[in-house]
């Protein structure tokens, strides 16, 4: 793979991670990427109160991923701030949005993003949608080798503001051998650092 290849020190950097990310399944894939988006939303906006988008996180890996999109997709600003009005909105999410948590997500992103795809916030908490439609219809092998795109592009964006990656330690008991790579159902709540402080 081209992203293995050479020696400057990122290589070196993105060798390593991706030999660590082969090492489990999809769900602890995931998990991993909440664990970076947690850790990238309290670095770079730390005023913030991002429990509404921790429970939308750590929520997925406990059913099936389509109910899980369902329910994360809406802290997604590209996709919440695409209607201009509640009822609009929470017809769109097929009416289970809340009045409370729409105004509670608008307020949130409120001086940070008015829901532009470009905004890198976006970019981040679009990674888990994205990831679940890399993996949509796919067997292992073609699911694991389009998620690692993600993990590279996270990184960057790490790299770009001097944050370390979180430790992938915490995760490495979900291996690619559980349920032929995909994983178990788990609830991993216990790994949220925003919601366990």
């Amino acid at each position: 793979m081209w992203f293995l290849k050479g020696k400057t020190e990122e290589e070196k950097q993105n060798k390593k991670l991706v030999r660590s990310i082969r090492k489990l399944s999809l769900t602890g894939r995931m998990c991993y990427l909440f664990m970076c988006i947690e850790k990238y939303l309290i670095m770079l906006y730390p005023q913030k109160d991002w429990t509404p988008v921790a429970k939308r996180c750590w929520q997925w890996t406990k059913r099936y991923w389509n109910e899980g999109w369902d329910i994360y997709s809406v802290v997604v600003p590209e996709f919440l701030f695409e209607f201009d009005t509640y009822e609009k909105a929470n017809k769109e999410f097929d009416e289970q949005l809340s009045e409370k948590d729409y105004y509670e997500l608008m307020n949130l992103f409120q001086g940070i993003t008015d829901g532009n795809a470009e905004d890198e916030i976006n970019q981040v908490l679009k990674m888990p949608i994205d990831f679940s439609n890399a993996c949509e219809c796919c067997d292992f092998g073609a699911a694991s080798v389009s998620s690692m795109y993600l993990f590279l592009d996270m990184k960057h964006i790490f790299d770009l503001h001097n944050i370390q990656l979180p430790d992938i330690g915490s995760v490495s008991n979900m291996t690619m051998d559980q349920k032929n790579g995909w994983g178990e159902f788990v609830d991993s709540e216990y790994l949220s650092i925003i919601l366990n402080t």
